[in-house]
């Protein structure tokens, strides 16, 4: 079986990664996504279900895990794209909120009239909360448009093709400058930091989509895909937007007044926020700085084997020729002796 073509880029041709419970996966040559087989994507998209039935085992062993980052990393998530958003935050969507905490959360911290905080969840499990702006259905139906929003470990359970349909609906829903944080491990978060993470059957984790994988799927309608520093699990898309500010830190220190003061309804909600950005900030300042002095020290350790190389080969030639006068040495006194006076003679 020859190598697929990659189903995230188009434009690569994937090599084999790794088999996870039977499931082949694969890393594409391009753009660097790790996506499981492509006729299994084919298959999921024509309604199979190649995975099995897990969709109830799923939401039962991640009640939890969601009530725990609904009152933590995820309201982090949702902090930081109003903090980095370019346009006043009026209207706020959670796609794909799952059971609803964070919508939950969100609104009580922050908008205790539910006007601004919405959810959408095609599927949400039996226990999913009872609060208002909470959509059940396709992210396609939904009427109005958003300033911001977040989808928070949901794209990996994503094909290609569902992806850009909500990449698709996501460009109507958007105003100029809207900006959509996705947090989802990425190929080197994957490599570098969870090599569990692809999980087919019990979690359903089966593309994980590089920053290239992204913009394939994304700019086509009119987004710009940005990672954020220090973060291998989340980067943003921003619709039509205008030119990015010089350093991402303008984000972090010089937000929209009216984004601050959103925040500041719940200071405890800021300040874990801005922390948390500035964390991974100056964590990918760090990376970035480690990066050059390892790169360097490479070029410095490449640089030493080369001279070393080129001193042997000197020393090398410089033997060889020394070798050879020396063998001439002998010849070269016996023809001196011939040719004086009085020489000897044969």
């Amino acid at each position: 079986m020859s190598d697929p073509a990659c189903p995230v880029c188009r434009a690569g041709t994937s090599t084999p990664f790794a088999t996870i419970d039977g499931f082949g996966y694969f890393e594409c040559g391009a753009c660097g996504s790790l996506h499981i087989d492509p006729q299994v994507l084919a298959a999921i998209d024509a309604g199979e279900q190649p995975l099995g039935a897990y969709a109830d085992r799923y939401w039962k062993q991640e009640r939890k895990a969601a009530q725990e980052r609904a009152a933590g990393s995820s309201l982090c998530c949702a902090g930081e794209a109003i903090l980095y958003c370019r346009r006043p935050v009026e209207r706020f969507l959670d796609v794909g909120t799952g059971p609803g905490y964070l919508l939950e959360r969100l609104q009580a911290l922050l908008d205790p009239e539910a006007r601004i905080f919405h959810g959408v969840e095609k599927f949400p499990p039996a226990y999913a909360v009872d609060c208002p702006n909470f959509d059940v259905g396709d992210v396609a139906g939904l009427d109005g448009s958003f300033d911001a929003g977040t989808c928070i470990e949901v794209i990996e359970h994503l094909t290609p093709a569902v992806l850009d349909h909500i990449a698709r609906a996501l460009r109507r829903l958007s105003r100029k400058g809207s900006l959509w944080l996705l947090n989802s491990g990425m190929p080197e978060y994957v490599k570098h930091e969870d090599p569990g993470y692809l999980d087919p059957t019990r979690r359903g984790h089966i593309v994980s989509y590089s920053i290239r994988g992204l913009e394939a799927i994304f700019a086509p309608h009119g987004f710009r895909i940005s990672p954020l520093p220090g973060k291998s699990y989340a980067s943003i898309a921003e619709f039509d937007p205008d030119p990015a500010p010089e350093d991402f830190s303008e984000r972090i220190y010089r937000p929209l007044p009216e984004n601050d003061a959103l925040l500041a309804r719940c200071g405890l909600l800021r300040q874990a926020t801005i922390q948390s950005a500035r964390a991974s900030y100056y964590f990918g300042g760090y990376l970035e700085r480690t990066r050059w002095a390892l790169s360097l020290d490479r070029e410095l350790a490449e640089l030493r084997d080369q001279h070393a190389r080129q001193l042997r080969e000197l020393a090398q030639q410089y033997e060889h020729e020394l070798a050879e006068l020396r063998a001439q040495l002998p010849q070269a006194a016996d023809a001196g002796d011939a040719a004086a006076p009085g020489g000897r003679s044969g």
